[in-house]
């Protein structure tokens, strides 16, 4: 397959990073000198490449240093010129996966630390006019507490012991925990702590870390236990990361045309089957699993236009909140 050349100024860096590779300490005006016969453009100026030496070693830290003696520039320390290789295309993708991340950059140093990590790999935006058409949505910003995370990532780094107060809607009088920190599990700026109980390694499981306080990291250390990875104990699920003990078997009927049409524009389980009944207007999905908790309230998102058939349970379950929401709706004046 054959690779697009790299946008303008990338291209340009690279060519300034070639040439203080390869030339003993080169001036600047050689420098300008060969950018012009290598872009085939006489009117590259002095401030241009002024600006692109500064971003070279401002933004993508490159160790550049000028001689006064030899006249001529060189490289500091060893450097390896990153996403050389990137085509245009492949930069803007970047680009936009650093919008992605920095939806939440304000909430979360995760994203913020990644969203500043690709903005100083790649030029800024005002170079790649595309990225200014593309636009990411501002959601809900989930809210927690920085310290927590930060601990919590010292913690996992250094394999050390934690012992915190939890306090969980389910397991009201189980509030101490003391776990062995093994993952960040990360779901739409949210972050959990996926971690085993320290007496039993096989109880592993997620936690809220916005339900985490008093947070202490032990002096002792530990060994990773060996399901210690989330994403291969939970890889079946595609509501968000809980998972519970046991899975079922769900049946769902949609109906109306916006309903329907959101049904088919996503994959919700891994073995979904969709049936289609045209005269009833009507799509049925069927799947299974153990997230019946985010499945509930994706369900209710819905409104009128799905009802659950299966399993019982879930149908009673589902029955019993739309029957509470009918009483508010009469108390409403």
């Amino acid at each position: 397959m054959t690779r697009k050349k790299t946008n303008p100024q990338m291209h340009r860096f690279q060519l300034i990073d070639r040439l203080i590779c390869e030339e003993d300490y080169p001036s600047f005006y050689f420098i300008l000198e060969e950018l012009r016969k290598l872009l085939k453009d006489e009117k590259f100026s002095e401030p241009t490449l002024r600006r692109d030496l500064r971003y070279m070693r401002k933004n993508l830290g490159a160790p550049i240093v000028y001689d006064s003696k030899k006249d001529g520039y060189y490289y500091s320390a060893p450097f390896n010129f990153p996403l050389s290789s990137l085509t245009e295309e492949e930069i803007i993708l970047l680009g936009i996966i650093q919008k992605l991340i920095a939806k939440y950059a304000d909430a979360n140093p995760i994203y913020k630390n990644a969203a500043s990590l690709i903005g100083s790999l790649y030029p800024s935006t005002q170079h790649i006019p595309l990225l200014d058409r593309i636009v990411v949505a501002r959601g809900p910003m989930p809210i927690f507490n920085q310290d927590i995370l930060n601990t919590l990532l010292h913690a996992i780094a250094t394999n050390r012991v934690i012992d915190f107060i939890y306090r969980s809607f389910w397991e009201p009088n189980q509030s101490h925990r003391t776990v062995l920190p093994c993952q960040i599990v990360v779901d739409n700026g949210q972050v959990f702590l996926y971690a085993a109980d320290e007496k039993n390694h096989d109880h592993i499981r997620l936690y809220d870390i916005h339900k985490i306080y008093e947070l202490q990291v032990m002096n002792r250390t530990f060994t990773l236990p060996k399901n210690w990875q989330f994403v291969e104990a939970f890889e079946q699920g595609r509501f968000g990361p809980f998972q519970y003990d046991e899975s079922y078997d769900f049946k769902i009927a949609f109906y109306g045309r916006v309903a329907r049409k959101r049904i088919h524009r996503y994959t919700w389980a891994d073995d979904q089957q969709l049936e289609e009944f045209p005269k009833e207007e009507k799509t049925i999905l069927s799947f299974s699993s153990s997230q019946w908790i985010p499945i509930q309230e994706w369900l209710l998102s819905f409104g009128s236009d799905a009802i659950p058939l299966e399993p019982d349970w879930f149908v009673q379950d589902w029955k019993e909140s739309v029957r509470k929401m009918a009483e508010n709706a009469r108390i409403l004046p």
